[in-house]
Order: C-alpha cells, then structure tokens, then sequence
C-alpha cells in the first residue's frame, strides 16, 4: 500500500474542497460544529471552496472533487460490514444523487488531492476481504487517487472534532504555504 501512495504524491497545493455538515432531513443527524470546522478551514485555507446543508451535496463532491488539492468532509458516514462498497460518505440529496457516496462510486473517481480527511464517526473501519485489504472508505480514496487519508475508528463528539480539525489544520497550513 505504501509504494501505491508514494506514487501517487503530486506538488502540495491549497485548494480546499470541504463540506460540513450536509442536509440529511433528519435533525437528529446536525452536525452544528461541522459547519464551523468548515469555516475555520476557509479561514486558514482562502483557495477553499466550503459547502453546508443543503448545498453540500454529492454532485457537488462528484464535480468538484477532481480539481481540489485537499478534500476535506465534516459529514456522518455509514459503515455496512455486510456490503462494504455500500458503506458512504453521507452528503444533501439532489437532482438524481441520492446524497449517498459510496464506496463503490469513490473507487471510479479520479482524484487529484494529496489528502482527503474525513473527519466523521469510525469513518476509518472497514470490512476485511478475502485478500489482505481493509474495503472501506479510506481504501477507496487511496485507490481513487489520493495518497493520504485521515479518517477515525471511534465515535467522535462534534465539537471536540471542530477544535481537533481547527488544529490540525493550523499545524498543516504554515507548512504547505512555506514549500511554494
């Protein structure tokens, strides 16, 4: 895996895809920190693209995706250990995407970021397959193209997540701007 994603590193840039907190219909699914998380990326990243709610859809992602340098989704994901390349990224519902990225559709995309974090629930699980891979969210991107993937095997609380990724993404801005 690891001679896989060295080949795969490009030239660091800042171009920032991130969705938070997606319109799921459901209140009970708001991510009200997500939303902030986003905004504190715009913040430290001004070549971002930020989408929430309604506008955070999977089209979006599916068109946009390609051309960014860091994709970055504060959103649910749903693991299904018995149909792994079902497991997805949750993202609004539109026109004829059912706000729904799974893993089988990731696997088709042909990514260009250098990172791709998703900063949701267990977002990092995935089921074993009959070879020696982990099928799974992470496994997806990484086959799509990026080289790096930051993803969780725990439940998170929404607004330690926002602190944490706030910080994360200060620790790595200086770092990416001074290599230009």
């Amino acid at each position: 895996m690891l001679q896989f994603t060295t080949a795969k590193r490009r030239a660091q840039g800042g171009r920032v895809l991130a969705f938070g907190n997606p319109d799921l219909g459901d209140p009970n699914k708001d991510l009200e920190f997500a939303e902030l998380e986003v905004q504190e990326v715009q913040k430290l990243y001004p070549q971002s693209t930020v989408f929430v709610r309604k506008e955070a859809t999977e089209e979006k992602n599916k068109t946009l995706s390609p051309n960014h340098d860091i994709l970055h989704f504060a959103t649910h994901a749903e693991l299904k250990e018995d149909d792994p390349l079902s497991s997805a990224v949750l993202l609004a519902k539109n026109g004829k995407e059912d706000g729904r990225l799974e893993v089988r559709e990731i696997f088709g995309m042909d990514l260009k970021a250098n990172l791709v974090v998703l900063s949701g629930c267990e977002t990092g699980l995935g089921k074993l397959s009959t070879g020696d891979e982990l099928v799974g969210l992470t496994r997806a991107f990484i086959y799509a193209g990026t080289s790096s993937v930051v993803a969780s095997l725990w439940k998170v609380d929404d607004s330690s997540t926002a602190a944490l990724m706030a910080s994360f993404y200060r620790n790595l801005g200086p770092c990416r701007r001074s290599r230009h």
